[in-house]
């Protein structure tokens, strides 16, 4: 079990899920950290940028953070499968949370 950490403001992360299935467990959606207090953290959804032509599956060709993207609220969870980590359910009773890792961005859609 990890033990609970508190990231800095300005942190990158991305948030992804382990649910089994292969196609949904390699998307990674790349996030800032904004906020942080004693039990929740927030978090800010970034700008992917491409310079081309746009398809499902394109990789951006840039990361940047994003003044007016989605934030979200983060908690920590000692859920066993994830051996601690921020969690963001996304929707109540939800069996497969999304996790952050933190340390980079990264960014992988759905391609299934």
């Amino acid at each position: 079990m990890r033990e609970k950490f508190y990231p800095n403001v300005g942190d990158h992360l991305y948030l992804r899920q382990l649910t089994g299935n292969e196609w949904v467990d390699m998307c990674r959606y790349p996030y800032t950290v904004i906020k942080v207090d004693k039990n929740r953290v927030w978090v800010q959804s970034c700008e992917l940028v491409f310079n081309g032509p746009r398809y499902y599956d394109t990789l951006p060709d840039d990361i940047k953070e994003d003044p007016y993207g989605d934030v979200r609220e983060l908690k920590w969870s000692n859920a066993k499968k994830l051996g601690g980590a921020w969690v963001y359910k996304n929707y109540p009773g939800d069996t497969y949370p999304s996790f952050a890792v933190f340390g980079e961005w990264d960014y992988q859609g759905y391609l299934n």
